[in-house]
């Protein structure tokens, strides 16, 4: 399992545009399990690091994590950690220590 961190991405969001902050974060990301950046199994960013990466609040990384795995791009391990999934296929084994 690799952590996958992303450089500063704060210059992606616009805070005044018309699509809500969570919403960007969740479109780019997704865009990057899509394109193959983030390989099923990739471990993301926790909800600090990912809020410091696309210079929002913490809530707004937060919300767009929980939007993506409703929608089953991701996947959250209690303990463990938020990974990239496939195609709404599981991110495989997982070890968490």
């Amino acid at each position: 399992m690799r952590l996958h961190v992303l450089d500063d991405r704060s210059g992606r969001i616009d805070h005044d545009g018309p699509e809500y902050v969570w919403a960007q974060i969740a479109d780019d990301i997704r865009r990057d399990i899509e394109s193959g950046a983030l390989p099923a199994g990739s471990k993301l960013a926790g909800g600090r690091k990912s809020a410091e990466i696309y210079g929002v609040a913490k809530a707004s990384a937060a919300k767009a994590i929980t939007a993506l795995r409703h929608e089953r791009v991701v996947t959250v391990v209690l303990g463990c950690g938020t990974f990239a999934t496939r195609n709404g296929q599981g991110p495989g084994e997982i070890a968490c220590g």
